[in-house]
């Protein structure tokens, strides 16, 4: 700060030094301009004056006046006769002579002449020439007969005098030629000096300029700077959680911010000019801090300032007496110094050590309990619920109806569900204590894999993510190992990357990534890899920890204890692998696990989704369908499998009826009249009937994500596209009752064919049945749709009929006819005829492909 202060006063004094000198500069220059422009007015107006006295006519005038003075001598003297006496004459030459006499008298006496009088070679001609004319003088002005007689005489004197006033001419031209060309030269020297010091003034003006300029920028820049600089001490003053209290040398307060007067209940203009020893010191330590400031003033140690954050007692306004932390610095000032000092309420903190250390007594007593609670647990909790499980599976074997076997299933579920988490529980804790042990035995791994990404789908689907697995490289996929350590380590890696990607993909890969060496078993790699935000650098070594639960995306939306990926650590390094992550944020994720396995042949086993859908028997299910077409095909396809069906025409009619009775599940149409099927399934979420939280499943022919998403938002929890096929139906209520979540419209083979896939499903009789009516009411419709003259009301019937048959084509796979029919119930209701009459022939078109596909369906 000193070394700055004295830059500071340096540049200043520079900046005053060079004003002073370019101040003075300027003023001397104006002051020489100012002479020598008087000089050149003064010079200018001499070169004016001459000209007006006409200096060298008068001169040339001279010569010819005496030539005229001759002249009229001669004219006397040669007259025809010879000379005779003629008045005339003589007063002729009196009057020449006069005016000679005149010209050279000014020669004589003009003050102009007087420098070119002070020449030899001006001066003797003119002495000779004033001579000659004060002796001619008198016989002049004497009579006439005395100027007769002495004329020749005095003709002969003038002609001699020619000479010499041809020397008065000439001398006193050249004289004043050059007297002009020095007076031009001397103008023009001091133009020229003027003009030099004109530029020389502009140039110093202009750094002049400049460097005001520069100055007022630096000015006004370290003015910004103290603006701001204030505005921010300012700033930080108020804003500060920090007391902060400023104290002169003998320690009288001069600044006290706003935290102080929080912390101590004084206010600002309350503490200024007081002692500060007096505010806050408590009275059993102010001798201490009166001894302090004397000592600190005589220049003694300094025991407190500038040696950090102390911990002292300080006083309220109320008199309470509380522990603060206090730092103090000095800052030096022109005529002393003053003192800041940071104080710091740690009341909270203080107690909150206490509380930390009563709470490490508790936790290592915790920890004591818990050990023993696990062990307790072992047996109180797993023994009755070993027997609960073991009565369920000999339920199943009591014939016990259809009904019955669902509910016991789902109650065998749900406790073998209780009994995992139970015993990852157990096995944390058996970790902890180094006697996990692992199971082996012979599994496939793609059946593992099939499993487990079926099983996730729907919560994938949920988040709009896309799951799928594969091999990279050559598949082996029967190991010996613990398949269920194994399955919770990659569900709770697929699960982990599921909250943390949306709307992306996800990836599981398995691979043999090193070969056995003698003695060894082969090295699997299992990667799963997501699309979704990624972990920074510095976090990837957290997140294995238990209850890390860094979410950086989704404001939390991602739940979870955050023990997940802990458990998944422990039962890798159990089995002897080893688990890992590469990340960038913003790029995606792969977590990567490696596990010896050991390689084992090949064995059937029954999969998971064969048993899943052996498991879909005598469901009590409702059914909301308009279309008398699709609710029978529909029906008739639940009804195959054994199950129990409820109709009903319209949305409000589904409300009462999932109102009054509690069903297994419920497929909802959606565009329907009196009321729709998303607004049903409003109705039912917010009731309070039987059915209130049963699954319902939307069918619909519309498959845009955003309308599937609209399904969701009303309370839906699942959705299957038509057309439908009976293998779709299962798949979707295996998955709707399994947990998960489907939006897919069925396999490439029900899209493809799905009249085919409905002949086989329903049998020929009922197929032909439906197909029948399907044609009957098409043919009905369409042939009266080419009419010009609808109604009004005639308008709304065709809308009603359209959205029918639309349904009805949706179901049997006539796509194009569907958007056709559904473009003119649009324009049936928005009263558009022309619309229509441009439908008609799309809509003949596309019904002639259909009905000939009908028909040889029925055929076949």
């Amino acid at each position: 700060m000193r070394k700055r202060g004295s830059f500071l006063g340096h540049f200043r004094r520079y900046s005053l030094w060079l004003s002073w000198a370019a101040g003075f500069s300027v003023l001397l220059c104006f002051v020489v301009l100012v002479f020598l422009t008087s000089r050149v007015i003064l010079g200018l107006e001499q070169q004016r004056t001459a000209s007006s006295d006409n200096v060298q006519w008068t001169l040339t005038q001279v010569e010819v006046e005496h030539l005229a003075f001759l002249n009229a001598l001669e004219q006397h003297l040669h007259a025809e006769g010879g000379p005779v006496p003629v008045p005339q004459d003589l007063t002729k030459v009196r009057r020449q002579f006069d005016v000679f006499y005149s010209r050279v008298d000014t020669l004589s006496r003009a003050q102009l002449y007087e420098p070119l009088r002070q020449t030899s070679d001006f001066g003797r001609p003119l002495a000779k020439v004033t001579g000659f004319l004060d002796q001619a003088v008198p016989l002049i002005d004497g009579p006439d007969q005395g100027l007769q007689n002495g004329i020749v005489e005095l003709w002969q004197e003038a002609h001699a005098l020619r000479s010499q006033v041809r020397l008065l001419s000439l001398h006193g031209l050249a004289y004043f030629a050059g007297q002009s060309d020095l007076q031009r030269a001397e103008t023009t020297a001091t133009l020229t000096r003027l003009a030099i010091l004109s530029i020389g003034l502009l140039v110093v003006l202009a750094l002049a300029s400049i460097y005001l300029i520069y100055i007022n920028r630096i000015t006004q820049r370290r003015g910004d700077d103290l603006v701001k600089a204030n505005q921010r001490m300012n700033t930080i003053l108020s804003t500060s959680h920090d007391a902060v209290i400023v104290s002169d040398e003998s320690g009288k307060v001069i600044e006290f911010n706003r935290a102080a007067e929080s912390i101590f209940g004084y206010g600002a203009d309350e503490a200024k000019g007081r002692s500060i020893g007096d505010l806050i010191v408590p009275p059993e330590l102010r001798d201490l801090h009166a001894a302090g400031i004397k000592r600190m003033r005589h220049g003694g140690e300094r025991r407190v300032v500038g040696h950090g954050r102390v911990q002292l007692q300080g006083m309220r306004k109320n008199g309470d007496v509380f522990p603060v932390e206090l730092a103090l610095q000095s800052a030096p000032l022109a005529n002393g110094e003053i003192i800041i000092g940071f104080l710091r309420d740690i009341s909270e903190t203080v107690a909150a050590q206490e509380e930390l250390i009563a709470a490490r007594d508790k936790a290592l007593a915790g920890e004591r309990a818990k050990s023993d609670f696990l062990k307790v647990m072992s047996h109180e909790i797993r023994t009755p619920l070993n027997g609960l499980l073991g009565n369920l599976s000999l339920l199943k074997n009591l014939n016990p109806s259809r009904q019955q076997v669902q509910i016991i299933q789902n109650m065998d579920l749900s406790g073998q569900l209780l009994l995992t988490h139970v015993d990852t529980v157990l096995d944390i804790a058996r970790f902890e204590a180094g006697k996990l042990s692992v199971q082996r035995e012979p599994i496939d791994l793609g059946v593992l894999m099939q499993e487990l990404v079926d099983s996730q789908s729907g919560n994938a689907a949920q988040r709009g993510n896309s799951i799928e697995w594969q091999w990279s490289g050559p598949a082996r996929p029967w190991v010996a190992t613990d398949a269920q350590r194994l399955r919770q380590i990659l569900l709770n890696l697929v699960g982990n990357a599921i909250k943390f990607c949306e709307n992306g993909r996800i990836s599981l890969e398995v691979e043999v990534a090193e070969e056995s060496a003698p003695g060894q078993h082969p090295v699997y790699e299992f990667r799963i890899v997501d699309t979704g935000v990624g972990i920074a650098e510095e976090h990837q070594d957290e997140i294995f920890e238990d209850f890390h639960t860094h979410d950086p995306s989704f404001e939390r939306s991602a739940g979870g204890t955050g023990l997940g990926l802990g458990i998944a650590r422990r039962f890798t390094q159990a089995m002897g692998g080893e688990i890992g992550v590469e990340s960038s944020v913003g790029e995606g994720s792969v977590f990567w696990v490696r596990l010896p396995l050991e390689v084992v042949d090949a064995a059937r086993r029954p999969s998971a989704h064969e048993a899943q859908l052996s498991d879909l028997q005598c469901l009590d299910l409702l059914v909301v369908e308009d279309n008398d077409i699709n609710l029978a095909v529909i029906r008739k396809m639940l009804e195959i499998d054994g199950h129990k069906v409820t109709t009903a025409k319209n949305g409000k009619e589904g409300v009462d009826a999932a109102y009054g009775h509690r069903f297994d599940a419920i497929l909802m149409d959606v565009s329907m009249p009196v009321m729709d099927g998303p607004t049903a399934a409003r109705h039912i979420r917010a009731g309070e009937g039987r059915s209130v939280d049963v699954p319902i499943l939307a069918v619909s022919a519309n498959v845009l994500p955003e309308a599937v998403q609209g399904f969701r938002d009303a309370g839906m929890t699942a959705f299957v596209g038509k057309p439908l096929a009976l293998s779709t139906l299962r798949k979707a209520l295996a998955a709707l009752l399994g947990g998960k979540h489907p939006v897919g419209e069925g396999s490439a083979r029900e899209m493809h064919e799905p009249l085919n896939a409905m002949r086989e499903d329903l049998g020929p009789d009922a197929f032909d049945r439906f197909a029948e009516r399907f044609v009957a009411e098409a043919d009905a419709m369409l042939g009266d749709l080419g009419r010009s003259d609808w109604a009004e009301g005639d308008l709304d019937t065709l809308a009603s009929q359209s959205h029918r048959l639309a349904g009805s084509a949706a179901m049997y796979g006539f796509l194009e006819l569907r958007d056709v029919l559904v473009n003119i119930e649009m324009a049936a209701k928005d009263n558009d005829r022309e619309v229509l009459a441009s439908l008609a022939g799309a809509a003949s078109t596309a019904w002639e492909d259909a009905r000939a596909t009908v028909l040889r369906a029925r055929q076949a």
